[in-house]
């Protein structure tokens, strides 16, 4: 908690006193996700928006949910982004993402969405947390292209896997 409050306080004074640039805030919410601050971080109007922690998807639905306004028209900085993933961040309008680990599924949805990606890592796709099969909200948007039927998807499955 006290490197969150750290990160932010430098955040702020950034701000503050010369006006951080977009790219050093992604750098810097990538840090903050490979050190265990964060899962995702949303950056806006050269802020940071928006910090989530948790599990999976979680993070990202959740500000997909709740926070609607820090998304839109903001980059996510996610530690994962898979096709799950990415269809939240279509339906989120964000304008961009980052991801420390992306699946080339992803990059290819985004794009096609207009939405740029970067990456620290690519792989060819999002395994479970068993490494022994791909992750079940990939199964559950395999082979959709429209974002309306993949949150559609995406909500059946994690409403099965809660009750699981």
């Amino acid at each position: 908690m006290k490197n969150l409050f750290t990160a932010i306080l430098l955040f702020a004074l950034c701000a503050v006193i010369s006006g951080c640039s977009t790219e050093f805030l992604v750098r810097e919410s990538a840090r903050m996700i490979k050190s265990g601050n964060a899962e995702c971080v949303v950056v806006k109007n050269n802020t940071i928006a928006t910090v989530e922690k948790g599990r999976g998807v979680s993070p990202l639905l959740n500000i997909y949910r709740s926070k609607p306004e820090c998304m839109n028209g903001g980059i996510v900085v996610d530690k994962v982004i898979g096709r799950a993933a990415a269809f939240i961040i279509i339906s989120g309008k964000a304008a961009a993402a980052h991801g420390e680990l992306v699946s080339e599924d992803a990059i290819e949805l985004l794009k096609k969405h207009n939405i740029p990606v970067t990456s620290s890592k690519t792989v060819p796709r999002i395994l479970n947390r068993r490494m022994d099969d791909i992750c079940p909200l990939e199964k559950s948007v395999q082979g959709i292209n429209d974002p309306v039927q993949a949150m559609d998807a995406l909500q059946k499955c994690i409403e099965k896997m809660t009750r699981n």
